[in-house]
């Protein structure tokens, strides 16, 4: 429907910008020297001609004779967008430079009247100066006679007209006999040139003709020679303008004047024809006409009169076709605007036609929706009360099965007790039945926890007030966690206000104890060593304010809203917990009419606050069973000591366990504490260190932990030089397949699924390890410097012809690179291991340990059995003595080199030459 709308909108525009479409106007810019009588009958022809041209128009500007006003004038036109120039030039040699950088940067200019020192202009339209002064001068001759004495008053020194009308005038003058008294120039002004005549008659009282280049300086001299009464003196001028020069020689003011076109409508013409593309003249030369006197000045003023008459008419006339114009098109406009008004009407009444069958369509569709969701409706809520059926007797048959695990949980836990607590059992069975017993008691929490939480949720959990002293309890309660907070170094503190005072309140002590527990065992899970933890209570009339606030982690926006909702965990990546402490503390809350709440950031810490009414059942506190005491807070949070020798045997690999679960890094380093020297990390950035520092013969890795999970710390590991070859065991209780293949593709050697069997564990191990020595004994037979073959495929062989498994690329690379610095430094006899490892970038015990571990060699061995190997290849291909190949295999006595030989040979050097090339004679 839009789209149709669109379309007719689209069609109106197009009818009104095709009647309203504007023809482009040119813009002409004409740029006068001077305002005088010529020039205003000039600008009159302009203005006329341009009336025929309905695509153009004009703007006139004057100098008034001076040049740096015309250059602004000029400047002024190209700034604001002119098409073309039209110029006459006040001085030639000022206004050359202007005309010539607006003619190069691409703006037509048209030189009228006056010329420029030079040809970069795009027409020019003059006249013959010499001609009009040859005729004013054969004029002249016969106005004065044979004895024709003359002087001249020119124009502006420098304008080219004026040198023009004087060299014409002279030349032509003299050659007919006459005399030129003298010439100066008047600057085209009436006062200058009466100025100028006074002083030449003075001069020169013989003269009897005046020349002046234009009326004006002709009618100036008149009234100088009018006033020294020297009627007999002739005066002819150029011009011919009407009101001045013609009307001078009709008034007998002057005796001549001389026609000086002026052609405004072929200037206009010339410029349109430039812009328009049309073909013009560049070079227009108008030819000098004849004279004006008394025999025919009426007859010229009588004909300027009528064309003034008719310039009027005919403004008049387009002032009226304007009129007629502009009426016709806002007439056209509105036309083409009730057309376009008339079609969106219909365009309009057609979408609302088309948008009423839409919506009885839509009705139509949306009843058929309705029906059908309806429908849906009915089956979702079916399947609804399916699912929720099947939740109850799911969560029944867990809390069935829950109450079932009390009982052999029962009877695990009392002999699990009694034997953690025997005194015939080993340091090594005691630690396992520490490890065994702390979880036991932490299943039995977590079973209890479930039911009471059912229990909640199907109304059956009832409260059993007493009346107590709470901050009396609370302080107690705390003192069973002071003990672990010591261990940890972390500073834990109870604030109560009032301060000393009592706080008699009725609560279940059970329940609220337990929620104390759940709260503070979190806070201390999540705040590292080091932190703080301030139990604060606050008591008055109407309520107890409890507040538990630590310096650990903190909780994330995302999931602050969700930590009391069943069986949510925060970290789902790393979980710590089941998920349900939090909910079931609500709901012991809440059971007291009470709430509870939490303020967090991440790395800030968090406060949870529980808000009890206070309410009375006796009049005095009574003494209650405390439930919270050493044993239960140790099973949740303390450390399993190891009462193990836990001295290290140098002859034992080194296993680096890496598990955020310190009791799976106790039962893991108990059970492989015999065979192997143990290392610990809880995490995988932890653990990647210690592997760099260490570097272990086997690396056991959880999957999920925090700060680095096991996959990124499998893939650190492998892809560091100095760690690379150390075989990784990921340890996880996940067995998807999927997680399985991410493992693998970080690097992991191996998996054992959570829980796993010691035997197990122990033959992977031992299995892992034992592969890792087998390519140690190969890598020798397989480096650059050992002849033994290579298969079909590209592999190793044994000298049996076995193929053998290659170390990774890394560890390739690492001993590629050793044997190249080892073979460019070979004849050093001062060669050290710190002198390699620096070459390698590597501290001298991270070098070691890799060497090490990669050929079963110290460097010092390895390095003295490449130069003897190097050294055999010498004595049977050369015929170098034994001295020159110790020399050149790095050896500074020849007989230490005899001696090394004979103990990894058996034999001398000398006798394995002549054993293997026979003797020399």
């Amino acid at each position: 429907m839009l789209r149709f709308f669109l379309s007719y909108c689209w069609l109106a525009l197009l009818f009104i910008l095709s009647g309203c479409t504007e023809v482009k106007t040119y813009r002409i810019g004409v740029s006068q020297c001077s305002e005088d009588d010529w020039r205003m009958k000039l600008n009159d022809e302009i203005n006329r001609e341009i009336m025929f041209h309905e695509d153009a128009e004009v703007e006139i500007r004057s100098a008034n004779d001076n040049s740096a006003k015309q250059i602004d004038d000029i400047r002024y036109f190209v700034s604001h967008g002119f098409d073309i120039i039209i110029v006459s030039p006040n001085e030639a040699t000022t206004l050359t430079p202007v005309i010539r950088e607006v003619y190069g940067n691409g703006m037509p200019v048209v030189i009228f009247d006056r010329n420029i020192n030079d040809n970069t202009y795009t027409a020019r339209i003059g006249v013959d100066d010499e001609g009009i002064g040859r005729s004013a001068a054969t004029y002249a001759r016969n106005l004065a006679g044979d004895n024709a004495k003359a002087i001249e008053i020119g124009g502006l020194e420098g304008s080219t007209p004026a040198y023009g009308r004087h060299k014409g005038f002279a030349s032509e003058f003299e050659s007919l006999g006459g005399t030129l008294l003298a010439s100066v120039a008047a600057d085209w002004n009436k006062e200058d040139a009466i100025r100028v005549a006074d002083s030449l008659l003075k001069l020169y009282p013989e003269v009897n003709l005046i020349y002046a280049h234009n009326d004006r300086m002709a009618i100036g001299a008149s009234e100088t020679v009018r006033r020294l009464g020297r009627d007999d003196i002739k005066i002819i001028g150029i011009d011919a303008a009407p009101e001045i020069g013609i009307q001078a020689v009709a008034d007998t003011l002057i005796d001549a004047t001389f026609l000086y076109p002026t052609e405004g409508h072929r200037i206009i013409q010339t410029a349109l024809a430039i812009l328009k593309g049309k073909p013009y003249n560049r070079e227009t030369i108008l030819p000098a006409s004849s004279a004006v006197d008394l025999s025919n000045a009426d007859i010229l003023l009588l004909q300027n009169e009528t064309l003034k008459e008719e310039t009027c008419k005919m403004r008049l006339l387009k002032a009226r076709i304007d009129d007629y114009w502009a009426q016709h098109s806002s007439q056209t406009s509105l036309f083409y605007a009730s057309i376009a008004i008339i079609i969106l009407l219909f365009g309009v009444g057609f979408l609302l036609l088309r948008a009423y069958w839409q919506r009885s369509r839509h009705q139509k569709e949306l009843m058929t929706q309705n029906r059908l969701l309806g429908e849906e409706r009915d089956k979702q809520a079916l399947l609804n009360s399916q699912l929720q059926e099947a939740t109850q007797s799911k969560l029944m048959f867990f809390t069935n099965v829950s109450h079932d695990l009390r009982t052999p949980l029962t009877l695990i836990s009392e002999p699990v007790a009694r034997l953690a607590s025997a005194d015939n059992l080993t340091p090594h069975q005691h630690t396992l039945m520490k490890i065994a017993d702390k979880n036991v008691r932490i299943l039995q929490r977590l079973i209890n926890q479930i039911l009471d939480f059912r229990k909640y949720e199907n109304g059956r959990l009832e409260l059993r007030l007493s009346e107590v002293d709470f901050s009396r309890s609370v302080s107690d309660w705390m003192k069973s966690f002071h003990t672990i907070a010591r261990e940890r170094d972390m500073k834990l503190s109870l604030v109560c206000s009032p301060a000393d005072t009592p706080m008699p309140a009725a609560i279940d002590v059970e329940k609220i104890e337990r929620v104390f527990f759940n709260l503070l065992s979190n806070a201390l899970k999540h705040t590292p060593d080091n932190g703080s933890i301030t139990v604060s209570i606050e008591y008055d009339a109407q309520n107890i304010v409890l507040k538990v606030a630590d310096t650990g982690e903190g909780i994330s926006e995302r999931d602050i809203g969700n930590i009391f909702d069943r069986f949510y965990q925060a970290d789902r990546i790393h979980p710590r917990g089941s998920g349900i402490g939090l909910s079931l503390a609500k709901a012991f809350v809440e059971l007291h009419g009470g709430i509870i709440t939490v303020e967090s950031a991440l790395r800030k810490g968090s406060v949870f606050t529980v808000v009890l009414p206070v309410r009375h059942v006796a009049e005095s506190a009574v003494d209650t069973e405390k439930r919270i005491d050493h044993d239960s807070v140790n099973s949740e949070l303390g450390r399993i000591e190891c009462e193990a020798d836990t001295t290290v045997d140098s002859g034992k690999p080194i296993v680096l366990i890496i598990d955020d679960n310190r009791d799976i890094q106790r039962l893991i380093g108990e059970l492989l504490n015999d065979d192997y020297n143990i290392l610990t990390a809880s995490n995988g950035k932890d653990g990647v260190a210690k592997a760099a520092r260490y570097v272990p013969d086997l690396v056991i890795c959880d999957v999920m932990m925090p700060v680095m999970d096991g996959m990124e710390c499998c893939r650190r590991i492998k892809n560091e030089i100095t760690t690379s070859h150390i075989p990784v065991l990921m340890l996880t209780a996940c067995s998807m397949d999927e997680q399985r293949a991410q493992g693998y593709e970080s690097g992991a050697d191996g998996y054992i699924s959570k829980p796993f069997d010691s035997h197990v564990l122990k033959a992977r191990c031992a299995n892992l390890i034992s592969c890792r020595k087998r390519i140690k004994e190969l890598w020798l037979t397989t480096s650059p410097h050992h002849n033994a073959g290579k298969d079909s495929d590209g592999r190793p062989q044994t000298e049996s012809g076995a193929s053998v498994t290659t170390p990774s690329d890394i560890d390739n690379e690492f001993y590629n690179r050793f044997l190249t610095i080892f073979k460019e430094e070979m004849g050093n006899a001062d060669l050290n291991v710190d002198a390699i490892a620096s070459m390698m970038g590597l501290e001298r015990s991270q070098f070691y340990r890799k060497i090490k571990a990669l050929t079963n060699y110290a460097p010092v061995e390895l390095i003295r059995r490449l130069r003897l190997q190097r050294g055999r290849m010498l004595l049977t291909t050369t015929d170098k003595t034994i001295s020159e190949i110790a020399y050149e295999i790095g050896f500074s006595n020849p007989a230490y080199f005899t001696k090394c030989y004979r103990e990894a040979y058996g034999e001398t050097p000398t006798a394995a030459r002549n054993r293997l090339t026979g003797p020399t004679s």
